[in-house]
């Protein structure tokens, strides 16, 4: 039981990221770049391409087949704190779809429609609602099924970074060549989810992490304003991840040597520290790159 072999896929940008794990040891990892024909932005054009990378990656690996946790990009999800009335159970599916309807911007028939709840008091009914465009389910789903693969769980990437975080409350930043990202966690809710895409282009590191720190400062200054009785204190830590921050020093204007997590603390009055994990890995497994994967292995653990 403790050994159970699992893998972890992540579709990141143009790349595939793996990861195999052995109970909560990391025992393998790759990343394989694709053609942006056949993926971008973590959205996958092609699974008929993309089946064969799969399958030929993990028999490399040789990771698990049966264990397979996989991330679905929060590309046009939409996130939302919702609060009902309090109602029967046999009313809530009926009664969220119906709200959702109201206040989602997205067609909620073309979304998979999930919700937890985050609590019941006596006159009301608060829960998380996460609506997925089913077309982004069904290209993950059908690439795994090209590598004859049916995942046993899946995920979106806001939720798998989640739980990088140690502590209930925290920010987390992602950061990826082709995107980044901004999450406001509280009690373990992820209150607000931001994605940023990114144009290919000259950015140097140093204008990546200006638009990251603009981003992360705007992003708790909006939930601050929103929520002024519950505030993010300057102690909150800011949990760091993406591949971007696994580069190590990166050439900049100023010429200063300074690492793209140096240069982010300087920007920021949080403190930065990198993902958190109970797994255990090898010496110089690049952690920040494989966050998502982490998480997912998480997802499965918790």
């Amino acid at each position: 039981m403790f050994n159970k072999k699992i893998t972890t896929i992540s579709f990141e940008g143009s790349e595939i990221r793996f990861l195999s794990l052995s109970g909560e040891k990391v025992t393998a990892w790759k990343t394989v770049s694709v053609t942006e024909d056949a993926m971008s932005q973590g959205l996958i054009h092609t699974p008929k391409t993309i089946g064969p990378i799969v399958q030929t990656t993990l028999k490399e690996l040789k990771a698990s087949r049966r264990n397979v946790i996989s991330a679905v990009t929060g590309s046009r999800s939409v996130h939302r704190i919702m609060r009902i009335p309090s109602i029967p159970d046999k009313l809530l599916e009926e009664t969220i779809r119906r709200k959702a309807r109201q206040e989602f911007a997205i067609p909620i028939e073309d979304t998979d429609l999930s919700w937890q709840i985050i609590s019941r008091a006596e006159d009301q009914i608060t829960l998380y609602v996460l609506a997925v465009p089913k077309n982004l389910i069904d290209q993950v789903v059908k690439s795994l099924q090209g590598a004859k693969i049916k995942p046993k769980l899946m995920d979106i990437k806001p939720l798998a970074l989640t739980r990088i975080a140690s502590q209930a409350t925290a920010l987390i930043v992602n950061m990826e060549d082709y995107a980044m990202g901004v999450t406001v966690l509280v009690n373990y809710v992820p209150i607000l989810v931001r994605t940023i895409p990114l144009e290919r282009g000259d950015l140097t590191g140093e204008a990546k992490i200006d638009l990251l720190s603009q981003e992360l400062a705007r992003t708790a200054k909006y939930y601050n304003e929103s929520h002024k009785a519950d505030r993010l204190p300057e102690s909150t830590p800011v949990f760091v991840s993406g591949a971007l921050f696994s580069t190590g020093s990166v050439e900049s204007r100023l010429g200063e040597g300074k690492t793209l997590e140096e240069r982010l603390q300087s920007r920021t009055p949080y403190p930065l520290k990198p993902p958190a994990t109970e797994l255990v890995m090898p010496d110089k497994f690049p952690l920040q790159r494989y966050a998502v994967n982490v998480g997912l292995a998480a997802k499965n653990i918790k």
